[in-house]
């Protein structure tokens, strides 16, 4: 139940930043109290879970990286919030990227269980933080672009409903892959998700796989959706921006280089009143 529930708010957490990164102007301190608070929500976490896993040598052991994580990302958004004027945004990027490559680091560094699924999940966590790294790396070269911007906000919701997946499919007894059950150890941060066999624990890894496949489909009928949204907003609904308007070639093909449609009436004729015209016949005398 624990780790449901760290893992759920831990999601929620980064949904609602990244909501805060996509909705809210960058000068607003609303945003940056969101990233303010959950890294501090992180930094409580890893510190009750060093504490009450001293019974426990390998498991006091493993807050430790999240300890250190946090703590960077507490930098950060302490540094944007109180600094904001005074630290260029180049630096504040610079940090946000050393943050997420450390993340990448403790996700590459973390232990393998050769029976556990676990690892699949966590490795499939360096994904999203990927994604937030090479955005910040982004808006070092493009600080006026919102195109940064805007992937920063896809890695962390990505991570944040990865997370959340993690919260059901590792400690919830019917979310968790068939064949394979949670075995707790001795503290609430050390735990394996085993299989029972080798069936099992191919088929849990491939599950693994395939939900993040999902999450990232979702990402993007989410992010086509917002973007139709908040086009829509913008022009209106068959506004008077929103209309066709003829351009170019097709202005001077209608008669007009200034957007008129010519001087001359424009009137309809049959084919017959032309030949008429053209070939009269004699009077009759």
């Amino acid at each position: 139940m624990a780790g449901t529930l760290s893992y759920s708010m831990a999601g929620a957490g980064f949904l609602a930043v990244s909501l805060a990164e996509l909705l809210l102007p960058r000068s607003s301190p609303l945003r940056r109290l969101s990233s303010l608070l959950v890294s501090s929500l992180f930094l409580l976490y890893s510190i009750t879970s060093f504490l009450l896993s001293g019974d426990d040598a390998l498991g006091s052991v493993l807050p430790l990286p999240l300890l250190s994580l946090s703590s960077l990302f507490l930098l950060h958004s302490l540094s944007s919030l109180l600094l904001p004027h005074i630290l260029p945004s180049s630096l504040l990027s610079l940090l946000s990227a050393s943050s997420f490559s450390l993340e990448l680091l403790l996700l590459s560094l973390r232990r393998v269980d050769a029976t556990g699924i676990e690892s699949r999940y966590f490795s499939l966590l360096s994904v999203p933080s990927l994604l937030c790294l090479l955005s910040d790396l982004a808006s070092l070269f493009l600080p006026r672009s919102p195109h940064p911007r805007l992937a920063r906000a896809a890695g962390l919701a990505l991570h944040g409903t990865w997370l959340l997946q993690m919260a059901f499919s590792l400690f919830s007894p019917s979310a968790i892959a068939h064949g394979c059950f949670l075995k707790p150890h001795s503290s609430w941060s050390n735990y394996t998700v085993r299989c029972k066999g080798h069936a099992e624990y191919h088929r849990g890894r491939a599950l693994a796989t395939l939900q993040l496949n999902c999450h990232l489909a979702l990402l993007l009928v989410a992010g086509v959706a917002l973007y139709a949204f908040l086009q829509g907003r913008k022009k209106g609904v068959g506004g008077a921006t929103g209309g066709y308007r003829p351009i170019g070639k097709e202005v001077q093909m209608m008669g007009g280089s200034d957007g008129s449609y010519g001087s001359s009436p424009f009137m309809l004729g049959s084919d017959e009143e032309e030949e008429g015209k053209a070939v009269a016949p004699p009077p009759v005398v």
